[in-house]
């Protein structure tokens, strides 16, 4: 991997300072991460700034993920201390959110037993919801409300404002813009956000991540559902590098090549594809990748 990949332009480190101001009066941060990259979808700046707050990891499009692999991350995030609640849902799908209640539910008794020996009846819980670009926050949270007050939109860097939102009369949530860090210390972590959608395709070198994401299919044995997405004519894929790949997909697809050696075209439909689920369900990184 020859190109670094970094994106932090200049509304997420306000939003980065905005964070820091209202976690001076929320009770709970809920981070949503992507299911298919729950590390590389962690942002390290929230972790920090979360760190003396109540933590609720949520792992989102478990739709898009073969969700017998996610039992080893949720032991994984456990083990590492990395949240006092965990939990897996689709927001496409609405599963799993009575879980979520639940635990917010328990929390709010917490809080409201506190309140009643100062003399106080009732109470409220504030959570902020973090996560990085494009993971579904937004989405999430007109799920979580049943309401339609959040701003939602299928590109990184779309929300860019805070919103409070009121559940009901015990909760209320605050939506803010997706952030990243300042700079990948990883670039295994970069290109599992790119390939994920998390920083704008205009600033990515696509056929490297297209390039990536060929060869993670190989790792975890995915390769070979290529043939029956494009109804290849081929028998495996397996031992073909990637160039005879891009190019096998290019004559089935009917792509033009406007260079002899550019894959531009076939890198945005696979990195597209991919990104709705059509090639399958897999996670791109295992607790192995992370563990030393």
């Amino acid at each position: 991997m020859s190109i670094l990949i970094n994106w932090y332009p200049g509304h997420m480190k306000k939003t980065r300072d905005m964070i820091i101001e209202n976690l001076k009066i929320v009770d709970l941060v809920i981070e949503i991460l992507d299911a298919r990259i729950p590390i590389s979808s962690k942002n390290p700046d929230i972790e920090e700034l979360a760190k003396n707050k109540k933590r609720i990891v949520v792992l989102n499009k478990i739709d898009l993920v073969d969700e017998s692999k996610l039992k080893e991350w949720k032991d994984y995030f456990i083990e590492n201390d990395m949240a006092d609640y965990f939990l897996t849902l689709s927001v496409e799908k609405n599963t799993n959110f009575s879980e979520l209640r639940k635990i917010v539910a328990n929390i709010y008794e917490e809080k409201l037993e506190k309140v009643k020996k100062k003399g106080l009846r009732k109470t409220v819980i504030r959570a902020l919801i973090a996560g990085i670009p494009n993971v579904g926050k937004s989405k999430f949270i007109n799920k979580f409300s049943n309401k339609n007050k959040a701003k939602v939109g299928n590109k990184p860097g779309f929300t860019r404002g805070k919103q409070w939102i009121t559940v009901d009369e015990k909760f209320e949530l605050l939506d803010t813009p997706g952030i990243l860090w300042p700079k990948f210390e990883d670039q295994f972590v970069a290109f599992n956000l790119a390939i994920t959608g998390s920083i704008k395709d205009d600033i990515l070198p696509l056929e490297e991540v297209s390039n990536r994401l060929l060869d993670i299919m190989k790792k975890h044995g995915n390769i070979n559902d290529l043939i029956r997405v494009y109804t290849l004519e081929v028998n495996d894929l397996s031992k073909l590098d990637n160039v005879e790949i891009f190019k096998i997909l290019e004559n089935r697809l009917g792509i033009h090549k406007t260079e002899e050696y550019s894959f531009e075209v076939i890198s945005k439909r696979l990195l597209k594809e991919y990104r709705m689920g059509k090639l399958g369900r897999f996670l791109l990184e295992e607790p192995s990748d992370f563990r030393k």
